[in-house]
């Protein structure tokens, strides 16, 4: 009778140097140099590579590697491995987005060149060419690249800072909503014992009394809702000049409709609102007392469509791309 060998995840987490197992030591790291991406664990890098540089322990590797450019190996495979810091590197110094492009077939063009770059060196193939090539983009474009990188680092921050006021904004939010539950609560309450009060004391008629009851509850809600906005207010930061330009982004910095590049600052609309469009569902509200004191307007509705509707006509993408906004003219 034959015997299978079945192998198991553990047999393969076995370090090639000291033959040191994770089944045996349930800690140990395995740890990879991007000069060769030889794997070894934590323990062999400390004991060779502590006292200096050292050549790779592997059998015919003449690589010589240092200790601080050793790091954790993240995917199991390491072609994954070796193509992810690969293309990290290259992206470090082929930085640029499509914005600094005159025309999409120069940026494609510059994808391209990338994807070329990071193919050679992960296949081996003409290393010192491609080397070559990237160190000399690098020192030609040394400036441009720490410009973009700083603009990058920037763009974060202010996503960041977006991304924060957001969030703070969406926990005062639902506070307020349960300091108005509990309001409301104590509202019903006190109209309910101020209503008793008044019909035992009072010899006027009792209809009357109810509805003066409530008209000065109503009121008192009201003043405390407006004094809890304006509390919760205060404690939400305003935005940082970051967040303020990515809203203004979002939003078009003027309140005029956004197009793309240098459309979000028209001065006028491409189209003019009529007064009366066949909308049955607009006749309905039209009219309707609920719609109007809450602030809706059939005509604010008829504009947004037609806002939304025109985004970006008129809009010469490479033309405006070439134009000079208003910030950078100033």
């Amino acid at each position: 009778m034959s015997r299978i060998t079945v192998q198991t995840d553990t047999d393969n987490d076995v370090c090639p140097i000291c033959k040191s197992s994770r089944y045996l030591n349930p800690d140990m790291k395995f740890l990879v140099n991007p000069e060769c991406y030889h794997k070894m664990c934590e323990s062999c890098v400390d004991r060779i590579f502590s006292l200096g540089p050292a050549p790779c322990p592997y059998p015919n590797c003449n690589k010589t590697l240092r200790k601080h450019k050793f790091t954790q190996q993240v995917f199991e495979d390491i072609g994954i491995e070796r193509e992810v810091n690969v293309r990290q590197r290259v992206v470090r110094i082929f930085n640029k987005r499509e914005q600094d492009f005159d025309s999409l077939e120069e940026y494609n063009n510059y994808l391209e060149e990338i994807e070329n770059i990071v193919f050679n060196l992960v296949n081996s193939v003409d290393v010192e060419e491609t080397e070559r090539t990237l160190h000399e983009y690098e020192r030609q474009n040394r400036e441009k690249i720490m410009e973009i990188a700083r603009r990058q680092i920037d763009e974060e921050k202010q996503q960041e800072a977006l991304l924060q006021l957001q969030e703070q904004q969406r926990k005062q939010q639902l506070l307020m909503e349960i300091e108005e539950e509990k309001m409301d609560e104590e509202a019903r309450k006190q109209q309910e014992r101020e209503l008793l009060r008044q019909l035992a004391t009072s010899e006027g008629n009792a209809e009357d009394i109810i509805r003066m009851t409530k008209q000065n509850s109503e009121k008192r809600l009201r003043q405390r809702r407006r004094e809890l906005e304006e509390k919760f207010a205060q404690k939400v930061r305003p935005p940082s000049s970051g967040a303020k330009t990515l809203a203004q982004r979002a939003i078009g910095a003027n309140g005029t409709p956004f197009t793309p590049f240098n459309g979000d600052r028209q001065k006028e609309y491409l189209f003019s609102v009529q007064e009366d469009y066949f909308d049955p569902l607009m006749d309905n509200i039209r009219g309707n007392s609920q719609y109007e004191a809450s602030g809706f307007r059939v005509e604010q509705a008829y504009q947004q469509a037609l806002v939304q509707a025109f985004f970006g006509i008129g809009c010469n993408i490479q033309q405006e791309k070439r134009a000079p906004t208003p910030q950078a003219a100033q």
